[in-house]
């Protein structure tokens, strides 16, 4: 078995959710929440950047991100037509930029640069793919990176 490193460590930090598309935003939430026994949060988000209506579940202590397309040019509507569904994983990095070069030299494919997403308070994300999965990554938000450094000192 050959000893394979990393380039430079990742950063990848934790887990956020994952998205799942959908041709109904109100019929899926509905059925999550009757099938399933999810919780559904309040908030509606509408990204024109992203070209979706967003909203969120949760089931069993999981995150998960419904997304209906709101234009001729979502990047959804290709992924629908394909019956895909649950389509991308998402985590938090630090520094955003910094892991989507490492990903890159690492051989992964960036599909979508870093952009401002509405539902994420303004946070960017970027999504990656290599061989068939799509990761998303979600730039950590300023105050629990400060949180987990000052934490990380007061262990000694």
């Amino acid at each position: 078995m050959t000893n394979l490193r990393p380039l430079m460590l990742p950063e990848i930090g934790a887990f956020d959710h994952v998205g799942v598309a959908v041709t109904n935003l109100d019929q899926a939430v509905e059925f999550y929440i009757r099938v399933f026994g999810a919780e559904a949060e309040p908030q509606e988000f509408v990204d024109p950047l992203q070209e979706v209506s967003i909203r969120f579940v949760r089931l069993a202590g999981m995150r998960i991100e419904l997304l209906q397309p709101t234009g001729a040019g979502s990047h959804l509507q290709g992924i629908l037509k394909r019956g895909i569904g649950l389509y991308h994983v998402c985590h938090q990095v630090r520094e955003l930029d910094r892991e989507l070069e490492r990903l890159r030299v690492d051989g992964v494919r960036i599909i979508s640069e870093p952009k401002p997403a509405v539902a994420f308070n303004g946070r960017r994300v970027a999504f990656t793919m290599y061989q068939g999965f799509m990761l998303e990554l979600l730039e950590a938000d300023a105050a629990d990176v400060a949180g987990k450094r000052s934490e990380a000192g007061n262990e000694s």
